[in-house]
């Protein structure tokens, strides 16, 4: 077959051509980490990683304005890795990377000193946090202005594989934009700026409620004979990750507006004002079936009868479900000369626990909530028995329609309406609409973690939902690999840790204990094998179970690992909140741990440590060290400190305070052999030493110690 040119066919190839073009220009083969963008701070005076890719086995240059030039090549992978030598200057410098084809400069550069801020909800707190915000968050937002200190918060990412980068960007401290900072980490590099004058940069990564595993790598968590299944079963679940993440990505999603406990404690402690903060979040759901709603007397297909076989068996037979559903019937009226008519809601005594929230509707209007139209100032998280009285200008003369949707745990409770004169009979068996369901999030990670997708009239068939498998922020190692692993090769000087909450009873501390040490290993293995870690141990709070006197005493016998130091924080819990607004006290202490011991300045850096015990007669003799210029006197009538004979039976002490010695006695033990400090979920501090420093608690009997005569 003889093929006839087209004329059109060579401009057809330039236009392919010049498209083709124009895709390769807006291709990106340079690429370097996030944290290597615009108003970075890298380390002084030392060597610095910086790291990347491009296409493989090709020459990378790279440029620094104070004079510092260096090239590497690119591995088979594309992947490469080079120093540049850093010097101490506080001016803002730049660092341009080139290829034979791209070039990325990267503006504002400073060089000072390098921390990573880790940890659970501690750490995490901002100058905007729930209901206990910082201490004195007005005042530091008013007065910031340390445009050479910033952070990169490290956004929330999960991840069943160590990722390589992170979301995130370099913010200075200036006024406003310290409200999303770390408190902690920001008080921290505060105070190492003032007195060493030099650029600060904290790397802050953290995650409320997480617990050490998650934040530990599989080399750690292997090591631990208590983990060995579970991390074969997360291999093995990591295609129902995928599967689940893909079918939750379809629908919209709504953050709750807060966990069902966070409502509980609204109840417990008006005070605090948990309802007043979150209930905006819940309102964010009243749009859920608002067509419904509003197109009442409409009967789409979506709606199924509530029987064993069209609705509870396929749909609410799932034990965990949770979300949003809505419930209609009708009623009818012959008149409306009734005195009054009511509507009752009766929660179902055998539901679990956990969240249950109901909106009541009449004829398309709202006539009663418990929770996103509160009426009453006073929020019942234990639902009762509630009756609502129904304008009858909302009624009519003949069929009526009722609604219920019910947020949380699927029940309706027991439904009635009554007037005046007599009970209102329902006309039809109750039908049921799935409107969204409560799940884990899958990505853009917000607060309480759990989201409701939107499947309202999406004509969902519950049979094609995957095995659901879903990363969380206590699974092992999914902080790890998604937002420590990434910063692994970052050129730091030292590491803040607070966490441990997460881990406290049960055998949280056994394990806490072992991965501990391990996991500071595994990252002085990236960041350097003398590098400093200071870690935070945890405040006073009531909801321990009487498990926190240990959990502390495990973290203290961690300071048996090279290179470590603690900060006390027993003079800052709320006992009725597990994030004490105090966190000015907790980053200083860090600052002063790393300033005396990292920096070489000379002074105490910690409070009173237990030195000594010896027996007197009555009297024990409590000998202190960290104390040169002595103890505080102890003024409270509480002393908490107690003693015991040898029953092991505790008395409240009292106590004489001298420079290094407290003398402790109880009229009720005339033969002690045992003294402890502090030893309760709610104690707080009475032990300084002249510093303002406070002891951390401590007992004789759980340190084994001999009490000498």
């Amino acid at each position: 077959m003889i093929r006839i040119p087209n004329p059109y066919d060579k401009y057809s190839l330039m236009f392919f051509m010049f498209i083709q073009s124009c895709t390769n220009i807006d291709k990106k083969n340079l690429i370097i980490p996030n944290l290597f963008s615009d108003g970075v701070v890298i380390q002084r005076n030392t060597l610095v990683n910086i790291w990347g890719r491009y296409l493989p086995n090709q020459k990378i240059d790279i440029s620094c304005s104070w004079g510092f030039d260096t090239l590497t090549y690119s591995d088979s992978s594309g992947y490469w890795i080079t120093k540049i030598k850093t010097i101490n200057s506080s001016s803002e410098q730049a660092i341009t990377v080139f290829s034979s084809e791209e070039s990325i400069k990267i503006r504002n550069v400073l060089m000072g000193e390098v921390w990573l801020a880790a940890g659970q909800s501690n750490m995490e707190m901002t100058f905007d946090y729930c209901c206990n915000s910082t201490d004195s968050s007005s005042s530091e937002i008013e007065t910031a202005n340390y445009s050479n200190i910033r952070m990169y918060n490290v956004k929330k990412a999960l991840s069943d594989k160590p990722l390589n980068d992170t979301e995130g960007e370099w913010i200075s401290a200036v006024g406003q934009d310290i409200t999303d900072f770390s408190a902690v980490g920001y008080f921290f590099a505060k105070k190492l700026h003032l007195e060493l004058d030099v650029p600060i940069g904290i790397i802050h990564s953290s995650w409320g409620g997480s617990n050490i595993q998650s934040w530990s790598s599989f080399n750690v968590l292997d090591q631990i004979e208590d983990f060995s299944e579970d991390i074969k079963e997360l291999e093995k679940d990591s295609l129902k990750y995928k599967k689940t993440k893909n079918w939750y990505s379809r629908f919209e999603n709504i953050p709750s507006g807060s966990h069902w406990w966070d409502l509980f404690l609204s109840e417990a402690f008006p005070e605090i004002d948990y309802l007043d903060f979150y209930l905006p979040g819940w309102k964010g759901l009243d749009h859920l079936g608002e067509n419904d709603i509003k197109d009442f007397s409409s009967n789409s297909y979506h709606w199924k009868p509530l029987t064993e076989k069209s609705f509870i068996k396929p749909v609410l037979n799932n034990s965990n479900f949770s979300g949003a559903i809505l419930f209609k019937n009708e009623f009818e009226l012959d008149s409306l000369h009734s005195n009054s008519f009511d509507l009752i809601i009766m929660p179902d005594k055998d539901k679990p626990s956990g969240l249950w929230e109901y909106d009541l509707y009449i004829n398309g209007m709202k006539v009663g909530s418990s929770l996103i139209d509160l009426k009453e100032a006073n929020y019942i998280s234990n639902k009762l028995n509630q009756k609502y009285n129904i304008d009858s200008k909302l009624l009519k003369v003949g069929k009526n329609i009722i609604m219920v949707r019910i947020i949380g745990i699927p029940s309706i409770g027991e439904i009635k309406i009554k007037s005046s004169h007599s009970n209102i009979s329902f006309k039809k068996n109750w039908k049921a609409k799935i409107l969204a369901e409560e799940a884990f999030q899958v990505d853009n990670f917000k607060y309480p973690y759990t989201s409701f997708y939107n499947y309202n009239d999406q004509n969902i068939k519950f049979s094609d939902i995957p095995e659901k498998f879903f990363l969380k922020h206590n699974t092992l190692s999914s902080l790890y690999n998604g937002m420590m692993h990434p910063l692994l090769n970052y050129t730091i000087k030292g590491f803040i840790w607070y966490q441990g909450e997460s881990n406290v009873g049960g055998t949280g501390e056994t394990q806490y204990q072992k991965i501990f040490p391990l996991m500071v290993k595994d990252l002085r293995k990236s960041f350097g094998e003398n590098m400093p870690f200071y870690f935070a141990q945890i405040a006073s709070y009531i909801g321990y179970g009487g498990m926190l006197p240990h959990f502390r005493h495990v973290q203290k016998s961690l300071l048996n690992i090279k290179n470590t130091g603690m900060v006390v924080t027993l003079d800052v819990g709320e006992n009725h909140d597990i994030h004490p607004s105090n966190k000015h006290d907790v980053g200083n202490r860090f600052a002063l741990l790393a300033l005396n011991r990292t920096y070489n300045k000379d002074f105490i850096d910690s409070g009173p440590e237990l030195d000594n015990i010896e027996q007197e007669g009555k009297y024990l003799n409590v000998y202190f060290k960290n104390c040169d210029s002595g103890l505080m006197p102890i003024k409270n009538k509480n002393t908490w400190f107690e003693i015991a004979g040898s029953n092991k039976v505790y008395f409240d002490a009292e106590v004489n305070v001298y420079k290094k010695l407290i003398q402790v006695y109880s009229k009720e033990v005339n033969d002690p052999k045992y003294v402890r400090y502090a030893w309760s979920d709610t104690a707080s501090a009475t032990l300084f030493n002249n510093s303002g420093l406070p002891s951390p608690p401590f007992s004789s009997e759980h340190l084994n110690y001999i009490i000498s005569n």
